[in-house]
């Protein structure tokens, strides 16, 4: 059984509300219990008991992430926890000698069998939502999260103990049997990230547009702008457009990035070229309507390229609203190549096509 399915068995939402989940999943990723939160239609608590009877294992409550000792986090290395989406909590009743641990997805087979390899201890899973393991990847692990999953003017996301809580039942929830997994004998070691290869020929205006046309993820439609922008523009972010911020999501630039571009995280509001496309639901290209652009000033210390005085924004629009801002910076002392501009305009009209293809592809699937 699905998440979606189990939501409106138990008449934890509407239809409405899980169409709408599942349209700002297409749009903005994360799980659709993430989109749920935050559309405000559950709570994080309500979604983690919900979780625990979808997966009918125990469930990482507040309080027991709140208490994790430090030699249980010491288990579990802070690169494996954030690459599985999983927090360890210890040794607890009834398996005292199993190592309980909050897994994002418990039945992940092959983290499972990773997890006791590394920690040579039976792994027993529990249940975690995805907003509520990113907070405590965070606050144990001092991993940040990603600016999309934070929501503005505050770092916390989610409830934590003794805030804006949903009663369980009465009597709580009956923990069923864990899962035990022994250690293998020998630890595999996490896989390295790929080494650098020489850059890609610069993706054909054609072949991009096949691409989108094809796109079953919405990660197919980030990779393939800044596929595209390679070789033709200095820089080319994409952004997330959501609560009067653009978030970043994906990035092609010549210049080292001074952060992950995850983490960057600009205001809209006010004059500038974001607010521009944001408000014409068109492109924008020109000077920034902002005195000192301050918009685009930190954008441009963020990737890493020399100010300019034309620049290019194109909206990808569904339902009469931007959902991403693509942003491309000219290449130096070359400056736009109208035909570049064009096609990325162009480019931005068949992302918006894509989106709307995605989500009609999703009803009736909960």
């Amino acid at each position: 059984m699905k998440l979606g399915t189990l939501l409106l068995r138990n008449a934890a939402i509407s239809l409405s509300q899980l169409e709408a989940g599942l349209r700002t999943q297409v749009l903005y990723g994360g799980r659709l219990g993430t989109n749920l939160v935050e559309l405000g239609f559950l709570d994080v608590d309500a979604l983690t008991a919900h979780l625990g009877e979808l997966f009918q294992l125990p469930v990482a409550t507040s309080p027991l992430l709140d208490h994790v000792a430090p030699d249980a986090l010491a288990r579990i290395p802070a690169r494996t926890a954030e690459q599985l989406g999983v927090l360890p909590l210890g040794f607890l009743a009834p398996f005292p000698d199993a190592l309980a641990v909050a897994m994002i997805d418990p039945r992940d087979e092959a983290a499972l069998e990773q997890l006791a390899d590394q920690t040579g201890c039976q792994i027993a899973p529990y249940v975690v939502s995805e907003l509520r393991a990113l907070y405590y990847l965070e606050r144990l692990y001092g991993l940040p999260r990603k600016a999309r999953y934070v929501r503005p003017g505050t770092r916390r996301v989610l409830t934590s103990a003794g805030e804006r809580r949903r009663a369980q039942p009465p009597g709580g929830l009956v923990a069923p049997p864990t899962i035990r997994l022994e250690p293998r004998r020998k630890s595999r070691e996490l896989t390295a990230p790929p080494a650098a290869t020489e850059a890609a020929p610069p993706l054909s205006y054609g072949a991009a547009c096949d691409r989108i046309d094809a796109a079953r993820h919405r990660d197919e439609i980030g990779q393939t702008l800044v596929d595209f922008g390679a070789g033709r523009f200095a820089a080319l972010v994409v952004f997330l457009v959501r609560d009067g911020n653009a978030l970043g999501w994906r990035a092609y630039t010549t210049a080292p990035l001074s952060r992950p571009i995850a983490d960057l995280s600009l205001p809209i509001g006010g004059a500038s070229s974001l607010q521009a496309a944001t408000d014409d639901l068109r492109p924008f290209r020109g000077r920034s309507p902002a005195p000192g652009h301050p918009t685009e000033t930190l954008l441009w210390a963020s990737v890493g390229v020399e100010p300019s005085m034309d620049v290019f924004v194109a909206p990808v629009v569904v339902k009469q609203r931007a959902v991403n801002l693509i942003y491309a910076h000219p290449l130096a002392g070359r400056g736009f190549a109208d035909s570049a501009v064009d096609e990325l305009s162009e480019l931005a009209v068949r992302a918006s096509g894509a989106y709307v293809r995605m989500i009609k592809q999703t009803k009736g699937q909960p």
